[in-house]
């Protein structure tokens, strides 16, 4: 009756929208589902599943190949931390351990678990993650993009400025924006700084030496046309039903600019603005009553812009935050936790007995 009882609670699960329980899990969602359908004795495991082995979980399937998983769900919920990290990747990275005890309360992307298994590898990245208050995607995403010579004093700063993982990409929009430094030089001249407050400066000081952009945004770009005219802001934002009026005074005094993108497949209204001396950016694209756009088509926009000289804002993110910051050393700040219950003392996890690893359905 018990395992009928848990066979039809899977497949209701699979019939219905997950539950709330299985949220922490996001994209692995079909993935855990998919285990437990084919083994609903894991279901109790499900209720007593630990946040360091949910992200152990996520490591795993994050490595695995989808048509092995369901092989493996008896390690999973079951196995000890060195079993599932020996089944899944066939090493146990050093700094993991600790690593786990600072991570969300959520599984990370996918592509973060990948990136932090080899970047544990690399010593000087490694030793930064080790004092880290925190890992989150961005906490990833910087170290993984950050040349290696700026990771430490970036990695200083993002506690306190925020999501640095874009910055990258800012300093080529710098390079670009200057027509006279190279990005190889840039990191160059900003690895000299030694302190953050130091780096803070220099980059600044950087910024400040950009020339002001002496024109416009380009009148037309590819299927969108600029917008000048006040008059058709406001006739396109009642027919659109959006606030596209309101943006009247900043397009005339040169702070944005408005594209109306047309083709076959879609109508979009482009925002573009100025980011000070860094250039122009595009900020919003939405459809007729804010709608949103459609991931494929907002890609084909966005690197319409891009093409034209204009990537999206988030490419200059990061630097935008530096420059805007208060150009202080960031203060230390303690770790806190903000959980139900404290992490396990130890991320080693209870062994699997050899006989039932031969035969799950012996009773223990």
């Amino acid at each position: 009756m018990k395992n009928a009882v848990s066979e039809l609670a899977v497949s209701s699960s699979i019939e219905r929208p997950p539950g709330f329980l299985l949220e922490p899990f996001k994209w692995a969602i079909p993935d855990v589902i998919a285990m437990l359908r084919d083994r609903p004795g894991h279901l109790s495991d499900l209720l007593h599943l630990s946040r360091t082995r949910m992200h152990l979980i996520g490591i795993a399937l994050a490595h695995l190949e989808s048509i092995k998983i369901q092989h493996f769900a008896e390690i999973l919920f079951r196995g000890s931390a060195e079993m599932i990290l020996d089944a899944a990747i066939g090493r146990r990275p050093p700094g993991l351990k600790r690593a786990i005890t600072v991570m969300p309360n959520v599984l990370m992307e996918r592509q973060s678990y990948r990136t932090l298994v080899e970047l544990l590898v690399e010593p000087p990245a490694a030793r930064l993650l080790y004092h880290t208050f925190e890992i989150r995607d961005s906490t990833i995403r910087m170290m993984n993009d950050v040349p290696g010579p700026l990771r430490a004093a970036l990695f200083s700063l993002h506690d306190t400025i925020g999501d640095m993982s874009s910055f990258s990409e800012g300093l080529r929009c710098i390079s670009l924006r200057s027509g006279r430094i190279s990005f190889d030089e840039l990191v160059s001249e900003l690895a000299r700084a030694r302190e953050p407050s130091q780096f803070l400066a220099k980059l600044k000081a950087i910024v400040e030496g950009l020339p002001l952009p002496d024109v416009l945004p380009p009148a037309r770009v590819q299927h969108a046309t600029r917008i000048d005219s006040s008059h058709q802001l406001r006739k396109l934002g009642k027919q659109w039903g959006n606030c596209l009026g309101n943006y009247v005074w900043n397009v005339e005094h040169g702070q944005c600019a408005i594209y109306l993108w047309r083709d076959a497949r879609v109508q979009a209204a482009c925002s573009v603005t100025r980011c000070g001396r860094l250039g122009w950016f595009l900020d919003e694209v939405r459809g007729p009553e804010n709608a949103d756009i459609e991931s494929p088509d907002v890609d084909n926009i966005q690197n319409a812009f891009r093409e034209a000289g204009i990537p999206p804002e988030a490419a200059i993110g990061s630097i935008a935050q530096i420059v805007a910051s208060d150009g202080l050393s960031p203060p230390r700040r303690r770790r806190r936790r903000v959980r139900g219950f404290p992490p396990p003392a130890d991320i080693t996890l209870p062994d699997l007995d050899c006989a039932r690893l031969a035969n799950p359905t012996a009773a223990p």
